[in-house]
């Protein structure tokens, strides 16, 4: 439980008709409200990510099964943190994610590179990418390679923005963020699995 130290300007300005101990009790309860709002979205947000990533994955077994690409998502860096014990387990941790989600090849012997990105608030964020990832796939698009970012919106719309548009959103659009209707040329078809490739 944290210690609530009391504000006399504080709870004056946001509870003036209230006693300082009372609008005490109601910060400290809407703060506890706010940690409870945040972790809960915290865990939709990596729910919706989990269900993205299922969605990605079974595209890209179709894609497979029908010899247009082979795609496979990269593994998440660990750091080893102790010795394997004797059932051949360990304690590990996830370093900082540096690299885009997904890598393959094309039929036509191209790379692809691209990261995978949901959005609930309507608008996705160039921010969302990483220095790292944003660096990676830059250099596989200047060697060639079908760079983008596959973002989804609320699950429910799916759109590939090409890496040079992703890259140049600030000069494109006049902000670092793209709206539906910013996105809507890149739209995807989505019936069974997301057509990223067409």
């Amino acid at each position: 439980m944290s210690k609530t130290i009391y504000n006399e300007a504080y709870y004056t300005e946001h509870y003036p008709d209230q006693t300082g101990g009372t609008a005490a009790v109601k910060v400290d309860k809407e703060r506890e409200q706010e940690k409870t709002r945040r972790v809960l979205q915290g865990k939709a947000n990596r729910s919706a990510g989990k269900m993205l990533e299922q969605l990605i994955d079974a595209a890209c077994q179709y894609y497979a099964r029908h010899g247009k690409a082979i795609i496979h998502k990269t593994p998440e860096p660990v750091r080893v943190l102790g010795k394997v014990d004797k059932a051949g387990r360990f304690q590990a941790c996830f370093e900082k994610k540096a690299q885009p989600d997904y890598k393959g090849c094309l039929r036509n012997g191209k790379a692809i590179v691209f990261e995978a990105k949901n959005s609930e608030s309507g608008r996705i964020a160039k921010s969302r990418l990483t220095d790292q990832q944003e660096e990676i796939l830059q250099q596989f698009h200047e060697m060639g390679a079908v760079s983008f970012v596959l973002v989804s919106l609320n699950l429910q719309a799916f759109y590939c923005v090409p890496w040079p548009v992703w890259a140049d959103m600030q000069r494109n659009f006049g902000h670092k963020h793209m709206t539906p209707e910013e996105l809507e040329p890149f739209r995807v078809q989505y019936n069974e699995v997301i057509r990223f490739l067409g």
